[in-house]
């Protein structure tokens, strides 16, 4: 009796034992199998004079419906913040700092050949993460490997100002101003930020250069094949009574801070670097080409909103709180975001936003002379292809009470450039044509050149020229 008692009392103990161990075993298993899903690491860039809080409760909500949606990829959301408001730093500055953040998730060890990241960008955020993108992908010094950015799925932009936006000309104006009157005014905007955000700018040069020079063409080709980009442009019909001041007609095409021409990547171009030609020569119309580069979606909604949970003051990056607990909330950029990274189809949700009527015009005068050329010195008359005065046609260019409509200014990269820039407005939407305007493009002691170029609503347009000198 006494030996069956020890037995009872061991096997009792050895189960005791091993009933706990096992448990354990089986919850190791399962965080194993958690631990081994593929990883996909949405990294948030924010904008100028911004932080992570300008994405609202997008780092909630939105793994939350990832996770919900497909889980079978643990969806991670991590919020990048840079130094914005340093007056001496520029966006490729901005691009290295975000950088060490991106390395240090995705280092050897943490990272495997089967896991993604994707990007979220707000504003100036756009540029910076296509600044980090690029240099990545060239291999420069201060960015990731190209290995990296084999792990690159989305790339989201949400109102990024890739032509230009008129608040940073204007913050750029105020910037001098208080710096002029010797004012200390503490603005959450860097000086040279400013600077390569407004309206022709060297960034936004290089940038288009990036897409139509032929030596990038490699780069490009492999971000067309193995990146899902997608810009989510925005248009504050809350705002319409101002169309008057910025550009828009019948609706108000801007957000509050960016136009509507200038947030989406794709453009139409012309570029004629000619060694010789005869004076008054005519650049046709045929040598337009278009970068079809990213998708877009337009969105009822404000750059930034002082309001963000009320449904009619949404911002375009600002998740409200409801999103967290439900998936369809009435937010008009959430859907396009999770559908997205998922890799569903994206189609324009709201149809009442259709017909834009506006553009931009951008123009580099490359000066081929020893002698320098301010942009006062170079001259433009615009026409229509028939050779009428442009307020005859179906075209208006710079809007009298339309702020920051045109301006000029020279290059501080590149010495011999200078740029031209207007917003213009199409007046009559005709169904499968564009538009296109004559410019005449003339100084003193160059020989004239002449410029066919297509105008074609919710665009931009980009004319790159050389003048040579007369002999």
């Amino acid at each position: 009796m006494f030996i069956g008692l020890n037995f009872w009392i061991c096997s009792y103990l050895i189960l005791f034992m091993i009933f706990p161990l096992w448990g354990k075993l089986n919850q190791v298993e399962g965080e194993e199998m958690f631990f081994h899903k593929p990883k996909h690491v949405i990294f948030l860039i924010h904008g100028i004079g911004g932080d992570k809080t300008h994405f609202g409760y997008m780092s909630k909500a939105l793994p939350k419906i990832l996770n919900e949606k497909d889980p079978s990829t643990k969806y991670l959301v991590k919020s990048i913040e840079y130094d914005t408001g340093h007056d001496e730093k520029t966006p490729y500055e901005f691009a290295q700092d975000i950088n060490l953040v991106i390395q240090r998730t995705t280092a050897s060890g943490k990272f495997r050949k089967e896991d993604k990241i994707s990007l979220i960008m707000h504003s100036q955020g756009g540029l910076v993460g296509a600044i980090w993108v690029m240099q990545s992908l060239m291999g420069s010094p201060g960015y990731s490997s190209p290995a990296t950015i084999k792990h690159l799925n989305a790339f989201i932009t949400l109102g990024a100002p890739f032509w230009g936006a008129k608040t940073a000309q204007w913050g750029s104006e105020i910037k001098a101003l208080t710096n002029r009157l010797g004012v200390k005014v503490a603005l959450p905007y860097g000086k040279r930020e400013l600077e390569q955000m407004s309206f022709g700018s060297d960034l936004i040069f290089d940038f288009r250069m990036a897409m139509i020079d032929p030596q990038y063409q490699p780069y490009i080709n492999h971000l067309r094949e193995n990146v899902r980009f997608l810009n989510i442009v925005g248009v504050a019909d809350l705002l319409n009574p101002l169309g008057i001041f910025v550009s828009g007609s019948d609706k108000y095409e801007d957000d509050g801070a960016v136009p509507l021409a200038s947030a989406r990547f794709n453009f139409l171009y012309i570029q004629s670097l000619k060694n010789s030609y005869d004076d008054d020569d005519l650049v046709l119309l045929e040598e337009v080409r278009e970068v079809d580069m990213a998708p877009y979606v337009v969105v009822n909604a404000m750059h930034r909103s002082p309001l963000p949970e009320l449904e009619n003051f949404a911002g375009i990056a600002q998740i409200p709180k409801k999103c967290i607990r439900d998936k369809n909330c009435l937010h008009p950029t959430f859907p396009y975001l999770w559908n997205h990274i998922l890799g569903n189809p994206v189609q324009q949700l709201d149809r009442n936003l259709g017909d834009f009527k506006t553009f931009l015009l951008d123009l580099n005068i490359r000066i081929e002379a020893e002698q320098y050329y301010h942009c006062n010195d170079i001259h433009l008359d615009f026409r229509d292809l028939d050779g009428k005065p442009i307020n005859q046609s179906n075209i208006e260019i710079k809007k009298f009470f339309e702020f920051y409509a045109h301006g000029k200014k020279n290059s501080q990269k590149y010495p011999n450039h200078c740029r031209f820039y207007f917003t213009g407005t199409i007046k009559r939407v005709l169904p499968g044509r564009d538009e296109a305007v004559r410019i005449k493009i003339f100084a003193k002691g160059l020989k004239t050149r002449v410029v066919e170029m297509k105008l074609r609503e919710s665009y931009s347009s980009f004319v790159d020229v050389n003048l040579i000198p007369a002999k």
